[in-house]
């Protein structure tokens, strides 16, 4: 398992290459703006670099639920605000980074966290510090799996002491780490 982190505010949109982007992401950069274009151009020159396949002719497929696959290389994307993560494992991966900030803590746990972790997080106080590695976690449990949030509740997990513990069968394995400054991340992988 490996994985990348970019600070998008220290890239310049000029950086993203359009003659390696197939026409469907042209038009969605076209639609999406210079910042999704660059992304791609990331993630094709490092699947480029991991493949050796052109970037240009790399071609993605789309599971039910939009998350785009290669059948060369597993990987997975997140970003939020300036933060950017590709990650790649030889098995299914999901990844998620989320920038810290203030929210309703305590609606969207409710919404999304399966009872188990609900009554844990509301026994802990319903704070940041404990919102945002599980929410992390919960994402990169439902890329990985290729599944959406409103399912979340399908992939419990504890959190104890700074890590994460799926209490699922056939869980994968998931990492908490802080990408930049003022976020953070989780990645989820298989492991042999």
């Amino acid at each position: 398992m490996d994985y990348l982190v970019y600070n998008l505010a220290d890239l310049s949109a000029e950086a993203a290459d359009f003659s390696i982007l197939l026409p469907d992401e042209q038009k969605e950069a076209e639609r999406r703006g210079p910042r999704y274009a660059l992304i791609r151009t990331l993630l094709r020159k490092e699947l480029a670099r991991r493949t050796s396949v052109a970037a240009q002719d790399i071609h993605f497929e789309y599971g039910p639920h939009g998350k785009p696959e290669c059948l060369l290389q597993h990987f997975n994307i997140s970003h939020s605000g300036d933060c950017l993560c590709l990650a790649f494992h030889h098995r299914p991966i999901g990844v998620d980074v989320e920038r810290i900030r203030e929210r309703n803590f305590k609606a969207l746990a409710a919404r999304f966290m399966a009872p188990e972790q609900f009554e844990q997080f509301c026994a802990r106080g319903c704070t940041q510090e404990d919102f945002f590695p599980c929410w992390c976690a919960a994402e990169a449990l439902v890329k990985h799996a290729g599944d959406t949030m409103w399912n979340a509740r399908h992939y419990p997990f504890l959190y104890r002491h700074g890590r994460i513990q799926c209490v699922f069968d056939s869980a994968p394995q998931v990492c908490l780490f802080t990408p930049m400054p003022g976020y953070c991340g989780a990645v989820a992988c298989s492991l042999p």
